[in-house]
């Protein structure tokens, strides 16, 4: 069942629309939805309506959905989907308001236009939200800095709402420059390598020639949703540790379900990017990433764990990095929370944030103070407050050889 309601916004050309019901509310506006994150410069794969609703789909499919969007006649100016929950929070009964997201869909915000008119649409979309019934507090995780999200915060707090944003992880990425997408100086030093240490550019060199005597080393490329191309990933992914410890793709029947249908949905719009590094034809290491206008998103990886002293994943980075000029790449994200390897190749970050909107009145407010300022009182007390300025530690052991491992951290 679907109920909608809309209003004028007054002193604007924009009028609201609050529709609740469930994941058939994201199909019905993904056409308008697209091309807004077409505009909106976000450039984010992650924010696209097939990615909500690949997430409903396989997560929560009787899901309380309520979608708010600013209309301009009949242009979608802005999007805020939210999935309403009962939960609990500091031992208290809650009713939350989050974005329909979790771990796997990487990152989370609203969609908004550019310029003035997007701001006017942040506002709508806040003034409705304020107007829904019956939540505690807007939970939100995977927030990246600078995105919208934070800018619906900083209305909250003008509004006198208590808010929060603590720092949960940070990503890796490398920027190309872009001579470097359109022509590549076979006789110069890619760029992209321009800031590796000169004993990982060895490693590299050397790990491709020890494959290469062994049989045929090539990289394979899909640009379309390939049952057997994802098969084969998600087999390559759960033959190491992953598999292991039940967290690989394949181990859960709803997480599989989720990235078949981003793969198909992304193969539909023009940005999966399946890619393989593979000897004499069988896969050493594989990417389930997106190509979208330049931006390459390495949202899951996995390796031939018996050639883990080659670095595999490392040298089908480098391989597809030697393809930018063809692939158009400005920009190699590696999305997930960054690692001992990623920082061989980058050392730029963005940092992921946790966000938090309780709402105005004395409910929300007891529920910051639990739920926040007692938090950060016992962290005071036991010495354990984080200094955000500095980098989070980087995560997980490093591939190739032990003599490289042991080179590389001196």
């Amino acid at each position: 069942m679907t109920a909608e309601r809309g209003q004028q916004i007054p002193g604007t050309q924009l009028s609201v629309r609050v529709q609740r019901g469930g994941a058939e509310l994201v199909e019905q506006i993904a056409h308008d939805w697209r091309l807004l994150c077409d505009e909106s410069g976000d450039e984010e794969v992650f924010y696209r309506p097939e990615w909500a609703q690949a997430y409903l789909q396989a997560f929560e499919p009787k899901a309380d959905v309520t979608i708010i969007s600013a209309w301009a006649g009949a242009r979608l100016r802005g999007v805020l989907p939210l999935v309403r929950r009962r939960t609990s929070m500091s031992g208290l009964p809650v009713v939350t308001l989050t974005l329909p997201a979790n771990v796997h869909s990487l990152r989370a915000s609203l969609t908004i236009c550019p310029g003035q008119e997007g701001e006017a649409a942040l506002k709508a979309l806040w003034q409705a939200a304020t107007t829904l019934p019956g939540w505690d507090v807007i939970d939100v995780a995977n927030a990246v800095n600078g995105s919208a999200l934070d800018r619906l915060v900083a209305l909250a707090q003008k509004d006198g709402c208590p808010t929060a944003r603590k720092r949960t992880s940070q990503t890796l990425y490398l920027p190309i420059a872009a001579s470097a997408a359109s022509a590549l100086d076979k006789a110069a030093q890619p760029p992209w390598l321009a800031g590796t240490r000169p004993k990982f550019r060895s490693h590299l060199r050397r790990a491709k020639r020890q494959l290469e005597e062994q049989g045929t080393l090539a990289l394979k490329h899909y640009s379309a949703a390939d049952p057997v191309a994802l098969e084969k990933f998600y087999a390559l992914e759960a033959s190491g540790w992953k598999g292991k410890e039940g967290t690989a793709i394949k181990c859960h029947p709803r997480t599989r379900q989720f990235y078949d249908a981003i793969a198909q949905a992304a193969a539909r719009d023009g940005y999966l990017s399946l890619d393989f590094l593979e000897l004499n034809g069988k896969p050493i290491a594989g990417h389930f990433g997106f190509n979208l206008r330049g931006r390459y998103f390495l949202a899951k990886a996995g390796y031939d764990e018996s050639f883990r002293r080659h670095g595999p994943g490392q040298l089908l980075v480098n391989e597809i990095l030697h393809q930018t000029p063809e692939r158009g790449l400005r920009e190699f994200d590696f999305v997930g929370p960054a690692t001992w390897d990623e920082s061989r190749w980058a050392s730029a970050r963005r940092t992921n944030y946790r966000v938090f909107i309780f709402r105005k009145n004395w409910y929300g407010e007891l529920l910051y103070e639990l739920r926040i300022s007692l938090r950060d009182l016992m962290r005071r007390m036991l010495g354990q407050v984080e200094d955000e300025s500095t980098p989070i530690e980087l995560k997980s052991k490093p591939q190739g050889s032990d003599k490289e491992q042991d080179s590389e951290s001196k």
